[in-house]
């Protein structure tokens, strides 16, 4: 029954446009196609691939008995110790942060989003959901080119500068800042040499940074310096267990909540309150033991990110000798190749755009990857966003615990990411 002059279901102007993110969606289709018996290689998708650590597994079931709700903002044990192992790891000074333990380190961003008021700041390429979450909010975008070099991911202050008072002058009102180092999708680092300048304009124009850090601990050179460790009242740092412990089911983020932020903490917690309440229980309980330094989680951790070194440093420089412009990953587990040497011979295939990119990759050689455009890159940008995960992280572990010379190990233990690097070369090279 409808009332005339009004609309009935009708579904809110910011949400009936949003799409699924791409990156879930890729790895729904990736799945979808598996089960069907269609083989497909799967760069799409980013998920670690190794196991859980048998201690932690056995730390779950300890505490599968624990079925009340904790504390809005986490179990205070599990908050105290993932601040100080974050704090040890990235410089920042411990006593300046309250923290707030969410499911996953997506919805702490998007409660940050949501708690300080403003349009948001965001470097292209960036991650698929920052700035669909601004969208739910009903903020606006303002988008700014990182340069992609071998130094890094950066963001000249000049350009943020000039962003942020372009914004202003169409009646936009910037006020926060999302930066991701290593960065996803680049593969890249914000070259810490980089944050002194990019933390004076953000001091001297007002804009809170939210600083993405969920890649830290898969940084390969181990440099894990944070840019809040410049500006801890005017920072906030998100990151969690799933990228550097394969844990992204657990479900388990933190939240870096500046003190120096009057009334942060308070809003981000009041958010949660009517939103996730609380974090799984024995979840939380075994998450005890992924922030409390034990030596064989460390060791387990380490050797995990040598092996996603060598399989990206090992993919990007296939793609490179092929002529494709593929800087070496500096951490997580991504590769951004760029085709524009071969935007000719695309162009003879009815190829200008990443979309139609992708779509030709995956319909000639069963290879599923991200075009640019997901990532806030322009179409034609012939950019395109590959995960290097897809293989048996157990195996691999084994094959590679006693040994040094990973690269040369790569072929033998991640044969779908071999097989897709060389699928993607013979079809730049066609």
């Amino acid at each position: 029954m409808s009332h005339k002059g009004h609309s009935v279901n009708a579904i809110r102007d910011s949400i009936v446009n949003l799409p699924l993110s791409p990156t879930l969606k890729a790895n729904q289709a990736g799945v979808a196609a598996r089960a069907s018996g269609t083989r497909v290689l799967q760069m799409g998708f980013g998920q670690s691939p190794f196991p859980v650590p048998p201690a932690l597994a056995r730390a779950l079931a300890d505490h599968a008995g624990h079925n009340a709700y904790d504390h809005v903002a986490g179990l205070a044990e599990l908050g105290e110790s993932a601040l100080r192992y974050f704090s040890d790891r990235n410089g920042v000074d411990s006593s300046q942060f309250d923290v707030v333990v969410g499911p996953g380190s997506k919805l702490i961003l998007y409660a940050l989003q949501m708690a300080i008021s403003g349009d948001l700041i965001v470097p292209v390429p960036s991650w698929v959901s920052y700035a669909p979450q601004a969208a739910m909010l009903g903020d606006q975008v303002v988008s700014v080119p990182a340069s992609l070099t071998p130094a890094g991911y950066q963001l000249e202050p000049d350009s943020l500068l000039s962003a942020i008072h372009s914004a202003r002058s169409r009646g936009c009102n910037p006020t926060k800042l999302i930066l991701n180092s290593p960065n996803n999708p680049t593969g890249l680092c914000i070259p810490p040499a980089d944050y002194p300048a990019l933390v004076d304009v953000c001091t001297r124009e007002g804009i809170f940074i939210i600083s993405d850090e969920i890649y830290s601990l898969v940084t390969f050179d181990g440099n894990l310096e944070s840019i809040a460790s410049l500006h801890p009242a005017g920072s906030a740092v998100t990151t969690g267990l799933s990228k550097y412990l394969s844990l992204g089911g657990w479900r388990v983020g933190f939240g870096l909540i500046p003190k120096g932020y009057a009334g942060l903490f308070d809003a981000v917690t009041a958010i949660a309150s009517e939103t996730w309440s609380g974090v799984s229980a024995p979840v939380q309980r075994a998450a005890l033991l992924a922030v409390a330094g034990e030596p064989d989680i460390e060791a387990h951790v380490d050797l995990c990110t040598r092996i996603h070194g060598a399989v990206a440093r090992n993919v990007a420089a296939r793609l490179a000798e092929a002529g494709i412009h593929c800087l070496e990953p500096q951490g997580a587990f991504y590769l951004w190749p760029d085709f524009e040497p071969m935007r000719e011979r695309f162009a003879q295939r009815g190829i200008t755009t990443s979309e139609s990119l992708s779509e030709a990759l995956l319909a000639d050689c069963g290879v599923l990857s991200l075009p640019g455009t997901a990532f806030g890159a322009p179409p034609e940008v012939l950019a395109l966003r590959l995960s290097v995960c897809d293989y048996d992280g157990a195996a691999a572990l084994e094959m590679c615990s006693d040994h040094n010379d990973l690269a040369s190990l790569v072929e033998g233990f991640a044969p779908r990411v071999d097989e897709a690097a060389k699928a993607i070369v013979a079809f730049a090279q066609e």
